[in-house]
């Protein structure tokens, strides 16, 4: 009821926003394939980044190929119709025996964490450097701290945790990936930060919007925004659209660019992986499903 609630409002606050735009959400601009091309060129480049993460995951694991490649597509399928993507580990540990399963449970939450802290980190950044000048000296030092914090929680909490009288805690700090490979998987993901922050500045050139250096940290800053906002279903969807146009109309954006752009990277980014991995699961592992 609470998250039904949540999308009303939203979708009354999008639809009010477009109201009153004087052509509503039609879109009369140019479309620049060029742009396009480009865009969806970097859609398999994300999807490698998430790969080179999930071989990090199982580098202490005995699988081969096969079951990394089949295990990987099955969490994109699972991914995908979860709450913020964060039960991409459902399809993932259907390939494992259940000794393996809690240790693939808690490092792919680490890989999500670090893809979360990444986009976090930066929208403060983002908005710190948007607001420089308005903002107290006192409010930037939270700012800084709290950036700081979410690493050392990253590298250290399980250090912290296993200090903690709960059998569970210790559990899991047994079997997380050591801070090295934390260190790896946090370089992927933000490496793959920067292909998201790519491809959503050239979908917006591809409706027309024209390339300016500062709709990078508007970008970071919408992306560490939509990271905060509640979940309610197939990745964010209504979520995203109504945070950017909030974001980037204050920019200038058209808000019918931005919500082409915000669609077109959400099709290229999850749902055309995850109609892939379906048909390419489906017709090589007869256990996918199991």
């Amino acid at each position: 009821m609470l998250k039904l609630g949540v999308l009303g409002l939203l979708l009354y606050y999008l639809n009010s926003r477009l109201s009153d735009l004087p052509n509503g959400i039609s879109y009369t601009s140019t479309i620049h394939y060029d742009a396009l091309l480009f865009l969806i060129f970097l859609m398999p480049l994300n999807l490698f980044f998430e790969w080179q993460k999930w071989k990090v995951i199982l580098r202490d694991e005995a699988v081969d190929q096969k079951q990394r490649l089949h295990s990987f597509l099955s969490g994109i399928v699972s991914g995908i119709i979860t709450p913020a993507y964060a039960g991409n580990f459902i399809g993932r540990m259907l390939y494992f025996p259940k000794s393996s399963r809690k240790k693939i449970i808690v490092n792919t939450i680490a890989s999500n964490g670090s893809q979360f802290i990444i986009s976090i980190s930066m929208g403060l950044i983002a908005f710190q450097i948007i607001y420089f000048n308005s903002l107290h000296l006192l409010y930037h030092s939270l700012f800084i701290i709290a950036n700081l914090s979410l690493y050392v929680l990253y590298f250290y909490g399980d250090s912290i945790i296993e200090k903690l009288p709960f059998r569970f805690f210790k559990q899991i700090s047994g079997v997380v990936v050591s801070r090295g490979l934390r260190h790896t998987l946090l370089c992927l993901s933000m490496f793959r930060y920067g292909v998201f922050v790519l491809q959503f500045i050239l979908a917006l050139m591809v409706f027309d919007v024209d390339f300016n250096p500062y709709l990078i940290i508007w970008v970071m800053l919408m992306f560490g925004a939509i990271t905060i906002s509640p979940s309610l279903f197939m990745g964010k969807l209504i979520v995203r659209e109504t945070v950017a146009i909030t974001i980037l109309t204050l920019f200038g954006i058209a808000a019918p660019s931005i919500i082409l752009a915000a669609l077109s990277t959400w099709l290229l980014n999850q749902i055309l992986p995850a109609l892939i991995a379906t048909l390419l699961v489906k017709k090589h592992h007869q256990h996918a499903w199991v």
